[in-house]
């Protein structure tokens, strides 16, 4: 019944600071498209569509971020249930979790980095239930979430498969094989996969993502060699490297796009023509052949303004957004003005320029917790705790080359370092959290 209360009392200390959620561009964007605007798949169209089923209730974004917390709150709860802990025990390990700083900044927002990591936190409450209830029900409770995690992330898949194992190797049963287990996971990451797939494709206009990471990497190849790499139809005339390198920045896309003179081509508002497609790819593989150590380089910068402190002389927006940002013609939302929200968002003025909103400390946490995870991996506290890390390190590696320095795409990377290691450090060891023998696998589940 504690969880149960702690999960009541933070929903509604988090829908008191920060009700209706805190919306950035990309979201007011999300919503136009949900309000009838023309659909994209720049963004996840998962999060379109259940916007649109939510606004037919309440407009706004109150709904969905109702919804992410929602999940959030009741995954915690159920996992803290399952490891049957104690009072005490309890207490601490859902605060811990809850109020990390990373965790409860971007809680706030509504964000499909938000939804993926509330959406695996329910998962992993619900398998954690089926594990120790042995009870198939819970895997079927799971799934909707696994469904949604994968789908409202473009690289969500990697932070599913672990997920996935130990829901096959659960409905698997006693005396299965570990080829009937691979067959189980495998029909469920392809019915993720198809599921998102079908969502995917219901929008109005496909956009390539790619092309966005090509004019990135050859911006800063051209910065770095002093030639200009980039095709003429990705540039405004009379742009050079000079002007270039002068907008160019490691840690975001975005600033070259808004403050050259000449101007350069949004990646993803116009569509291309097959033959500029093939002429930017051509050039981006010829830019990392001729100047492999340039493209490496921008990559070092890159994942070190994305894992780092950050400066703060950068945007402010990429820790968070304390605004409603309005965009064409979606009505206005009130912001949030209570004292409560007020007192939060000094702190995180003041957290922003400190290591504790930076990444590197939550992964070197959840480093730290993995061999303890492997030392009681025959425990439903350590397969708890090597199921989340794995997923966030799956997560996490396509990002440290990709993505931009914004803390958001380090949401489920983050909760997932400190909740392994809560779990190792209050979880007593105890043979009531798990079966004595962890052999793949290991028992038979209530039919």
């Amino acid at each position: 019944m504690l969880p149960w209360l702690i999960a009541i009392v933070g929903f509604a200390f988090d829908v008191a600071a920060f009700w209706p959620g805190q919306m950035s561009f990309d979201s007011a964007y999300t919503w136009w498209q949900a309000r009838g605007g023309d659909t994209t798949d720049i963004a996840p169209p998962m999060l379109i569509f259940v916007w649109r089923a939510c606004d037919a209730l309440l407009e706004g974004p109150g709904l969905v971020f109702a919804l992410h917390l929602a999940l959030f709150w009741s995954g915690l709860a159920l996992l803290a249930d399952a490891l049957r802990i104690g009072r005490a025990r309890t207490f601490a390990l859902m605060l811990l979790v809850a109020l990390t700083p990373v965790t409860w900044l971007l809680r706030g927002h509504v964000w499909t980095d938000v939804g993926l990591f509330s959406a695996l936190l329910f998962a992993s409450g619900a398998l954690a239930e089926a594990h120790v209830t042995r009870r198939r029900g819970w895997i079927l409770v799971a799934l909707p979430a696994l469904f949604y995690a994968s789908a409202v992330r473009h690289n969500a898949l990697p932070a599913i498969v672990p997920m996935t194992i130990w829901a096959a190797w659960l409905a698997a049963g006693a005396g299965a094989s570990r080829v009937r287990v691979a067959l189980i996971a495998f029909a469920l990451c392809a019915a993720s996969i198809a599921t998102t797939a079908i969502i995917n494709a219901q929008v109005q206009r496909r956009v390539p993502l790619w092309p966005a990471a090509a004019e990135w990497d050859l911006a800063a190849i051209s910065v770095a060699s002093g030639e200009m790499l980039l095709p003429p139809f990705m540039i405004g005339p009379g742009l050079d490297v000079a002007e270039l390198a002068g907008a160019f920045r490691d840690w975001s896309i975005v600033p070259m796009l808004q403050n050259t003179q000449h101007g350069m081509r949004d990646p993803f508002m116009t569509d291309y023509t097959p033959e500029e497609l093939s002429t930017l790819r051509t050039a981006w593989f010829a830019a990392i052949r001729a100047y492999p150590r340039a493209w490496l380089a921008h990559h070092v910068r890159q994942a070190v303004a994305l894992l780092g402190l950050h400066d703060p002389a950068w945007p402010r927006e990429l820790i968070y957004v304390d605004e409603e940002f309005q965009y064409r013609d979606n009505p206005r939302v009130g912001r949030n003005e209570s004292a409560l929200h007020t007192s939060l968002m000094r702190g995180a003025a003041w957290l922003s320029g400190t290591r504790v909103l930076a990444g590197w400390p939550y992964l070197l946490i959840g480093l730290v917790a993995a061999p303890f995870a492997w030392k009681r991996r025959r425990e439903l506290a350590g397969i708890v705790a090597l199921a989340v890390l794995v997923s966030a390190w799956l997560y996490l590696l396509p990002l440290l080359v990709l993505a931009p320095a914004e803390l958001r795409y380090l949401g489920w990377s983050c909760l997932a370092s400190v909740l392994a290691a809560a779990i190792v450090g209050l979880v007593p060891r105890s043979l009531r959290n798990g079966p004595d023998k962890l052999v793949f696998p290991t028992y038979r589940l209530a039919r």
